[in-house]
């Protein structure tokens, strides 16, 4: 009797600290959600510094890169400065890609990592998919994907209950990706800070 007792103690317990873990990432969720709304009212309202940057600016030529024969990104990076350090906040980046264009949008936190990343793989093409991958500490907590059908939007989500090793990949690569776009950011602004 007393065993019963202890396994069903213990799987209550079990029960409470999942769902309190799925509610603690459901706010972690909506936090981001809600960050990413007010850096975007931010950017309408023209708050934020922005800088521009054209990667491959001579693409329109016949020069390979790589193995394509088109590609340029045009990235804009907003951010603050505050007590005399910059504070990216977001960056967002516009690819063309041989025959098509690419848009991500990136977010980072106040300690600089990276929060959000929405990546869509060809704006050109209606039934591309949209990804969203949420990170919070470094880690993803996060992923959806969204399609067009002719249906309409069809969103699959996922977080670390359910993630496949694919999007952990993808959500690594994505968050490695945007850490070093930031570092480029940072290069940029300690070069113009250093004059003030």
């Amino acid at each position: 009797m007393l065993k019963k007792v202890s396994f069903f103690c213990l799987l209550a317990v079990f029960a409470y600290s999942a769902n309190a873990v799925a509610q603690s990432n459901d706010a972690m969720i909506a936090s981001i959600a809600k960050y990413n709304d007010n850096v975007n009212a931010d950017i309408a309202a023209e708050k934020l510094f922005s800088h521009r940057v054209t990667l491959n600016t001579e693409s329109s030529k016949t020069r390979l890169w790589g193995k394509i024969s088109k590609y340029q990104e045009n990235l804009t990076c907003y951010f603050e400065v505050r007590d005399g350090l910059t504070i990216l906040k977001k960056i967002i980046i516009l690819s063309d890609i041989a025959d098509r264009q690419s848009y991500t949008d990136m977010l980072f936190d106040e300690s600089g990592n990276p929060a959000l990343v929405f990546y869509t793989n060809n704006l050109k093409n209606a039934s591309s998919a949209n990804d969203r991958y949420m990170y919070s500490n470094r880690k993803l907590i996060y992923f959806s994907t969204t399609k067009n059908t002719e249906l309409g939007a069809v969103t699959d989500s996922y977080d670390e209950s359910n993630f496949e090793t694919k999007q952990i990949n993808d959500g690594l690569e994505m968050m490695t990706k945007a850490e070093n776009y930031k570092k480029m950011f940072d290069a940029i602004a300690k070069v113009q800070m250093s004059q003030f």
